[in-house]
């Protein structure tokens, strides 16, 4: 695999076989000002981590959800090998919740997958995650480092909604 970032490449990292099967995938997430995601206090946070830091970096562990279909490019997104998923709450406005819960669980049920569902999409490299339950609210990151991820629906200058994703092996 190497390691352009189109949505090719993306949309069949392991093959037909294996994404039939429901295979989880492995990922680097970081927002395009360079800062990491971690976990602090059962948070996931985005702040610049430096070695020996770095090793602190948590992987996003991915599916695609196909209780959704193929349109939109529908995923789960969890950290911990998994076993912690990235949910919308359902309230207003909705907020970014990790919930203990296997990724492989989700992924069988719409109606229960949906909080925990993003639809990704890439321009030039660039990629965004909008909630399935709350249109128009995506992931961010904030301006500033070592604050919570969360959801927002209208970015301007103190959130961002742009990630780089780079699968790995």
């Amino acid at each position: 695999m190497g390691n352009s970032q189109g949505e090719e490449q993306l949309a069949q990292p392991a093959g037909t076989e294996a994404w039939g099967q429901g295979a989880i995938f492995k990922s680097r997430l970081w927002d395009v000002n360079q800062k990491s995601l971690y976990l602090q206090n059962n948070e996931l946070i985005a702040g610049y981590l430096q070695a020996p830091n770095s090793a602190l970096e948590e992987k996003i562990f991915w599916i695609r959800n196909r209780a959704f279909g193929q349109k939109n490019f529908p995923v789960i997104l969890s950290i911990q090998g998994g076993k912690s998923c990235l949910a919308s709450s359902p309230g207003s406005p909705p907020e970014l919740q990790l919930e203990s819960i296997n990724i492989t669980d989700l992924c069988k049920d719409k109606e229960a997958s949906a909080r925990f569902t993003f639809f990704m999409s890439n321009k030039d490299g660039i990629w965004r995650f909008e909630s399935a339950i709350h249109p128009g609210w995506f992931l961010c990151t904030s301006s500033k480092a070592n604050e919570p991820i969360g959801l927002i629906n209208d970015p301007g200058s103190s959130h961002l909604v742009d990630f780089y994703f780079q699968p790995e092996s």
